[in-house]
């Protein structure tokens, strides 16, 4: 098979020029294949790689098919339905393919080597209307405001997203816990989660030049939902479904924020699901909101992830951290 060279399109991409997912890519049938070994760097949950690795690897890989296809990179707002379906640990290597299967369909798998079952599938609708978030969006100068209400919540040293003891790049994002003022939909105030990125913490983790990777994002909200859970009622889980919409890609010196509200909760025991949805979003000079991007999915709870959380996250103070910081 033909190598594809990976840097056309991509000569900014952390990805590619740092090899952060995958080094080579060959072309196939419909687009474009390759593999890829989950190490320390992608890690999540302790010994499992995070989700938002796994996305970010697939929606580059996208990127690469439709350049080769198209001759251009991909366009946005993009619709993204991913289904999670098998489970892998830190060592195991897994082969990607990215094939268009329609005019404007992508289509996305990652799959365990020597193994029949697909870890995990997407779809990528390219020509999509932009998304919308459901929930009344608070002012993010309000959520300024009231640093010292909000709740720091704990971390992993390793994790992608949250680790802040890495010994590799990642995103060291804080998470908290805030309550915001209800609107007329609402009977009241309502506990949020809340996050905020951007700036030079964000340079690192481009894509085109000077725009950040699509799969930040997805990582961001894959995170963002799934702290969902412990406003549900101290449910932490894995992700099942999650439902991706890219309205574009934030510049990097764009500071944005992202808000998920309480979830639903259904099933009990071994079969308990919680259903959040976030957004990222931005305020404009004119005072209105910037949607970046919106999610929804589904989480299954499992009690070992709430006792290796409870048993191993970082040990720290943190009635001192504030959202500003």
């Amino acid at each position: 098979m033909q190598i594809t060279k990976q840097t056309i399109g991509h000569e900014a991409c952390f990805v590619c020029s740092q090899g952060f997912c995958f080094s080579s890519i060959r072309d196939c049938e419909f687009g474009v294949e390759t593999e890829m070994v989950f190490g320390v760097e992608h890690e999540g949950w302790q010994g499992i790689p995070h989700g938002g690795v796994a996305m970010t690897a697939l929606l580059d890989l996208a990127d690469h098919c439709w350049f080769r296809v198209k001759g251009e990179n991909l366009t946005y707002p993009l619709e993204i339905e991913w289904r999670f379906a098998d489970a892998v640990v830190i060592g195991d290597k897994v082969r990607l393919k990215a094939e268009i299967k329609t005019g404007d369909t992508i289509s996305l798998s990652m799959q365990r080597e020597n193994c029949e079952k697909t870890y995990l599938r997407a779809e990528i609708k390219v020509e999509s209307e932009a998304s919308k978030f459901s929930i009344k969006l608070p002012d993010p100068q309000e959520l300024l405001q009231h640093d010292s209400s909000h709740q720091a919540l704990a971390v992993y040293d390793n994790c992608f997203v949250c680790g802040r003891k890495r010994q590799q790049p990642g995103l060291q994002r804080r998470f908290f816990k805030a309550v915001v003022d209800g609107n007329d939909n609402e009977k009241g105030a309502y506990p949020v989660i809340i996050v905020r990125f951007g700036g030079a913490t964000a340079r690192p983790f481009q894509q085109a030049q000077n725009r950040l990777h699509p799969g930040i994002l997805a990582a961001l909200l894959d995170e963002l939902c799934g702290w969902g859970g412990v406003l549900a009622g101290d449910l932490y889980g894995y992700t099942v479904r999650f439902k991706l919409n890219i309205n574009h890609l934030p510049a990097i010196s764009d500071n944005f924020f992202g808000l998920a509200p309480t979830p639903k909760v259904r099933g009990r025991g071994a079969r308990q699901f919680y259903y959040p949805e976030g957004a990222l979003y931005r305020k404009k000079e004119d005072g209105s909101f910037d949607i970046i991007a919106t999610a929804s999915g589904q989480w299954l709870a499992k009690e070992e992830l709430r006792l290796q959380f409870d048993t191993s996250h970082v040990e720290e103070e943190l009635k001192d951290i504030v959202f500003g910081a």
